[in-house]
């Protein structure tokens, strides 16, 4: 039982370093409508962004796609 446990722990720490390394690492997003950069922790204003990816520009409100681009309005 303790060496489950054990196990648990470790792999939930590694998880965490590894995810952390992964967004520390990525080049910053910059909003292609003023060139703001946009935070490495990105919040998903919506469901859209949550699901698909996404940011809303932090200085000019513009919502963004995965890429950077701006995304247009249907």
């Amino acid at each position: 039982m303790d060496g489950a446990i054990t196990g648990l722990i470790i792999g939930a720490v590694l998880t965490v370093l590894v995810l952390g390394w992964i967004i520390l690492s990525q080049k910053p997003m910059k909003c292609a409508a003023c060139g703001r950069e946009q935070p490495k922790m990105r919040a998903p204003k919506n469901t859209q962004q949550a699901m698909w990816g996404g940011y809303t520009c932090a200085g000019c409100g513009a919502e963004l796609d995965a890429k950077g681009a701006v995304k247009k309005r249907e």
